[in-house]
């Protein structure tokens, strides 16, 4: 086999040799890079897979050390600060801006955000739950930058 090859080289002119050996470069480099491409897309899709999980089970860790913590009553409730002025106040400790704040009476509030990360929106709210905040409705709307728009309803626990 390798005599009928090498049979077959010699039988070439010089510009047909370089002609094959170019050939054979550019069959080879395209081998490399139809089995090297899906290669390094595997290891990309796998380390940002792994950035997804450790940052998933954060969440997670800081969400049960949250619950396993007594319920303590809310600041709002114990020092009868204004339910709007509370929710702006406690709302502008994460970053959040409310767009709409609005008292409804002395325990009822509606609040409007415009943009927010899902997560946090969600932490925030879970929060005023835990502190003795009752959501009374909520909508929430997927924006078009991968933020979330919420309005909500809410009230002090037991009223």
């Amino acid at each position: 086999m390798t005599e009928t090859v090498r049979n077959w080289w010699q039988g070439l002119s010089l510009r047909e040799r370089w002609l094959v050996g170019i050939a054979a470069a550019l069959a080879l480099a395209v081998l490399i890079w139809a089995l090297g491409r899906p290669a390094y897309a595997a290891f990309a899709n796998l380390e940002a897979e792994h950035r997804a999980a450790i940052e998933r089970e954060g969440r997670v860790a800081a969400k049960m050390a949250l619950l396993a913590e007594p319920p303590a009553l809310s600041a709002a409730v114990a020092e009868g600060i204004a339910i709007d002025q509370y929710l702006s106040q406690s709302a502008g400790e994460i970053g959040l801006t409310l767009d709409r704040n609005e008292a409804r009476g002395a325990a009822q509030a509606t609040v409007a955000i415009a943009a927010a990360r899902a997560p946090v929106l969600a932490d925030w709210l879970a929060v005023l739950e835990a502190q003795g905040f009752v959501v009374d409705q909520l909508t929430i709307t997927p924006g078009t930058d991968g933020t979330v728009g919420m309005t909500a309803e809410l009230r002090r626990g037991g009223n």
